[in-house]
């Protein structure tokens, strides 16, 4: 049987169309997080069944087996979601694109260089990664700090 950080390492999701700013935040949270602003019934179905299905719609989830958030604030929603699920697994924090949902790999520095802000290579040259998919790069910095801030904020 698996360890609990292992189950939360598998842990997947695919979230209805309502649920965008929450899929933002799993993916913050190391989640791979399948989200798009709309679906086909029989695509959400196929999805449903590899993922775990959250929705705000209670026909959905009864009929999809999925998990019913009843809440439409995302720190709620946030709050639902860590008593029904274990998402206590900080080591996954920030291990993903928030846009694309791609894990993040870490960026040469020299090759970071070049499309990175000046200040942000001085400072941070050995810590930035980037997402192969999309080409976006992170680094700490304050839009990060307030991230984790609010994370655990929230008891996570």
């Amino acid at each position: 049987m698996a360890n609990i950080s292992e189950r939360s390492r598998s842990m997947k999701f695919v979230l209805d169309s309502m649920l965008g700013r929450l899929a933002k935040w799993l993916r913050i949270m190391g989640y791979d997080t399948y989200y798009q602003p709309t679906y086909r019934l029989d695509e959400l179905y196929r999805l449903s069944q590899e993922r775990i299905f959250i929705t705000r719609n209670r026909a959905l989830a009864q009929k999809l087996k999925g998990i019913l958030l009843t809440s439409d604030h995302i720190e709620e929603q946030l709050k639902e979601l860590k008593k029904k699920l274990d998402l206590k697994n900080s080591t996954l924090w920030l291990s993903r694109c928030i846009i694309c949902n791609t894990e993040l790999r870490e960026a040469d520095p020299e090759w970071a260089q070049q499309f990175v802000p000046e200040y942000v290579y001085m400072k941070n040259k050995n810590n930035i990664k980037f997402c192969p998919s999309c080409k976006r790069f992170y680094w700490p910095g304050t839009h990060r700090q307030n991230m984790l801030k609010k994370l655990k904020e929230l008891g996570f």
